[in-house]
């Protein structure tokens, strides 16, 4: 391609010899572009705090400093720290009402959430491929007995249920896991049934039917590997959902109890204190979902058109 650029070039421009070259803010625009960079380095970021966090975290994200650190604001308020003489500036991203750093409770909030997203999306993708997959793979009244009781699964509002469970059961760890594995699963059936149902009769399947392999071993063997590329966009994309849907349970008081520290419940403490201009308790834990979940989708958006031959991009 550059040899035809550079003889297009030569033939409009009398006397070039030379070969087109792309700046270097071009390449880099277009590699940025190829390739997703940043939503991987905010997602390595997660998760390396999230691993990391016992040993990252400045203070103790869940036991209160002093109460003078009340709301102490960022480091870049030194007009508020010479008001307080007797506050010493510790906290880089401020105090919430407890006087609890917020920089050592996002840290400690991306281990909680991705240890709940991660049991509640493996549940849930497990559970949700197995019903698509049989549903997809027998269909007749097996199909329609599983994409009816989806039908009712979705149309039940899934905060209604929580609260109910929550005030019943408790509001627990394991009880916001369950809550998220039974909003995963349901993302996961509809598009594996769609994909089951064009597998199971091409030639190698039916030449496997042919050959007398058992049922399980053909859903096993020769459908579930060509379904891994839309579980992997699924499950990407859904991450992010999981991650909202915990931080609203927490916002809603249902969620991982106090004084745990969640992202949720970060936004949900500092939601009565932005009106006294208190903006950096419920804007950091916000920001970092918002860069998480849209980092996700677009990881998620990425893989799809890398994988799906009708929607892949070719760069020459």
């Amino acid at each position: 391609m550059a040899e035809q650029r550079a003889e297009t070039v030569e033939s409009v421009t009398p006397g070039f010899t030379g070969k087109l070259e792309r700046s270097l803010p071009l390449k880099v625009i277009q590699f940025l572009r190829r390739w997703p960079v940043i939503p991987l380095a905010v997602l390595f970021l997660l998760v390396f705090t999230g691993v990391f966090a016992p040993w990252l975290t400045p203070h103790d994200p869940n036991v209160r400093t002093s109460l003078s650190d009340r709301n102490a604001p960022p480091f870049w308020y030194s007009q508020w720290y010479e008001e307080h003489p007797g506050t010493e500036i510790r906290f880089i991203l401020g105090a919430d009402p407890q006087g609890r750093d917020i920089l050592s409770r996002l840290i400690d909030g991306a281990r909680i959430s991705l240890l709940v997203v991660a049991v509640a999306l493996v549940v849930g993708a497990t559970v949700g491929t197995a019903l698509g997959l049989v549903s997809g793979y027998y269909g007749g009244y097996i199909d329609e007995v599983i994409s009816r009781f989806w039908d009712i699964w979705a149309a039940i509002p899934f905060l209604l249920i929580a609260l109910i469970i929550a005030t019943v059961v408790g509001n627990t760890l394991w009880t916001v896991m369950g809550l998220l594995a039974m909003v995963s699963w349901s993302a996961f059936v509809r598009n594996v049934r769609a994909e089951a149902l064009s597998l199971r009769d091409r030639d190698y399947v039916l030449q496997s039917r042919i050959g007398g392999a058992s049922t399980f071993r053909i859903m096993w063997r020769h459908i579930l590997p060509n379904l891994v590329n839309t579980i992997v966009v699924i499950a990407t994309l859904r991450v992010g959902g999981l991650i909202l849907a915990e931080a609203s349970l927490s916002f809603l008081g249902v969620g991982i109890p106090r004084p745990q520290a969640t992202w949720g419940n970060m936004v949900s403490d500092g939601r009565g204190y932005i009106i006294d201009n208190v903006w950096w308790v419920s804007f950091w834990p916000g920001l970092a979902i918002f860069l998480v979940v849209m980092s996700l989708n677009f990881l998620g958006d990425w893989l799809r058109d890398r994988w799906d031959p009708r929607l892949r991009q070719v760069s020459t």
